[in-house]
Parts: structure tokens; sequence; C-alpha cells
């Protein structure tokens, strides 16, 4: 997992490849104003997700991808983001999704984060991670999330 700010993107091109495409697409700005949904990029290992949704306080189940590595970049709006310990994969509640590269399961925090625009956090194939929480209130959030399949 990392979590750095927008400006700082471009530093983590060793770390994550395919992240040049990830930040090509943010510097032109489109995603701002763009719709909710599915977007593919030139490059076919890359796609994004716009999402817009209210955060809430409802327990939610930790997300497990075994392919994809995901860069999730706070448009609008702020949320509470958490990763739990690897271990969690091995006590998953539901069987893994192979078509949708998802699996769901219960675990700890090992670390809780901040998300606000302009920041943004990459979660690693493996790493269980939940967003959408709310910070005190619901609030309306707006996201762009990166899938980046190798």
């Amino acid at each position: 997992m990392l979590f750095d700010s927008l400006d700082n993107l471009e530093l983590y091109y060793p770390e994550v490849p395919r992240m040049q495409t990830v930040v090509e697409i943010m510097d032109k700005g489109d995603v701002y104003g763009m719709e909710p949904g599915s977007y593919q990029t030139k490059d076919p290992k890359v796609r994004y997700i716009i999402s817009e949704y209210e955060t809430d306080s409802k327990e939610k189940p930790y997300e497990i991808h075994r392919r994809a590595t995901d860069v999730q970049i706070m448009l609008e709006g702020e949320e509470l983001m958490s990763v739990s310990w690897r271990e969690a994969v091995k006590e998953a509640d539901k069987p893994y999704d192979k078509e949708n590269d998802v699996q769901y399961t219960t675990g700890e925090p090992l670390a809780v984060w901040h998300a606000a625009r302009s920041r943004f956090a990459v979660f690693l194939p493996g790493e269980p991670h939940k967003t959408g929480v709310a910070i005190g209130f619901p609030a309306k959030v707006k996201k762009v999330t990166f899938k980046i399949y190798d």
C-alpha cells in the first residue's frame, strides 16, 4: 500500500508498472468532469472507473484483488480508507470471484488513512482494503479508481 499526494504520483513509476498511463490521464484533468462509469485507456492493461457515492459508517468487508493494482484518487470529498493484514486472505468470507478479480473478507485495520481531494492510495494485489468509510457524518465523494493489470 502507498498513500501520498497527487503531486507525487510520478515518483511511483518504479513501484507501479504502467503508472505513466495514470499520470497522463490525470494531467489532462478530464476525469474531474466525467460522468460515473467504466473507461478504457490506450493501454489494454489499464482501465478506470469513476464513481460517486455517499460514505457511511456501516461495517464493510475488505476487498482483495489477485491480479489488479488499484490506484484510487479522490476527486471530490473525503473518506477513510484502510488496509488489513494479508493473512486475512486465508480467512476470506467468500470464495474468490475470478471473473471480477475480487474476494471479500473481514479483518482488523493495519492502517487507516484520511483520503481527501488530490490524494491517492495504491493497493497492490493481495492487500485487503476498505474504502468509503465516513469521517463523522456521511458525505458525497467522487473518486477515480485505476485498475492496472500485469
